[in-house]
């Protein structure tokens, strides 16, 4: 009685799993479209206005320039909540899952690269004297009463709701349509100008893009948010020191 061949285990091919060296794959397409993230954005730039217009009505004091600052960091989030609740979407959506540590490791080598451009970006326009962020901050820091309030919100506040805003709702929204590079350029450039500084505009692009890369890579907005936290968190400590010492 004929019996059936074995199976050839050696020939056999089998996909690799994702743990065995292939990225993880990009989260599918999200519950807002692409035209949902422009609209995101333009209510942004009328709510950012009517802020600064109110703002300016208002006597200016140490405290209302930095009550101001803690609240401006929370507007991206109005947008974002409206549309989603229109979309009936979940927060989860914007990137709020796990995500692989290896995806980290990699993205904190890269940073070290992207800030290598920042250091340069900076010692040129300080040697053409032209103002930077730095310049604006270090004079913010001498009128407000608590620079640590202004630490907290620009080291933790604001890496969380620019990425979810920038990242997690503008990225991945136009990402479905024109393709997950032209959503890195589109959201970079607009995360670039909204910060408002022409002397950083090239170093903030920069580190849009690589935050954008981030989410794109590992398919979580985390790993994105700690990169800006460390941005953020460098340039505070050393405003501060600098600040506490008088070194202007």
């Amino acid at each position: 009685m004929n019996q059936p061949p074995p199976p050839d285990n050696f020939n056999s091919t089998s996909s690799p799993s994702p743990s065995e060296g292939t990225p993880p794959s990009a989260p599918g397409p999200v519950a807002w479209t692409a035209n949902d993230s422009w609209l995101g954005l333009g209510a942004l730039l009328l709510l950012t206005a009517g802020f600064l217009l109110a703002l300016a009505q208002l006597p200016q004091t140490r405290m209302s320039g930095l009550a101001a600052l803690s609240l401006f960091e929370f507007i991206p989030l109005i947008p974002v909540a409206v549309i989603l609740a229109y979309r009936k979407a979940s927060w989860v959506e914007l990137g709020l899952r796990r995500f692989d540590r290896n995806a980290l490791s990699l993205g904190c080598g890269l940073l070290v690269a992207v800030y290598i451009l920042v250091i340069l970006n900076n010692l040129v326009m300080v040697a053409l004297k032209i103002v930077t962020q730095a310049d604006a901050i270090m004079e913010l820091l001498d009128e407000i009463q608590s620079p640590l309030l202004f630490a907290f919100v620009t080291a933790f506040v604001a890496p969380v709701t620019e990425e979810l805003f920038f990242r997690g709702f503008l990225f991945q929204g136009l990402r479905a349509k024109y393709g997950w590079v032209n959503a890195l350029m589109f959201s970079s450039i607009i995360f670039a100008l909204f910060h408002g500084q022409i002397a950083t505009l090239i170093p903030t692009f920069l580190l849009g893009a690589l935050f954008s890369y981030m989410v794109q890579r590992s398919g979580s907005i985390f790993p994105s948010m700690v990169l800006h936290f460390v941005v953020n968190s460098m340039g505070v400590c050393a405003m501060l020191a600098a600040s506490q010492f008088g070194i202007a």
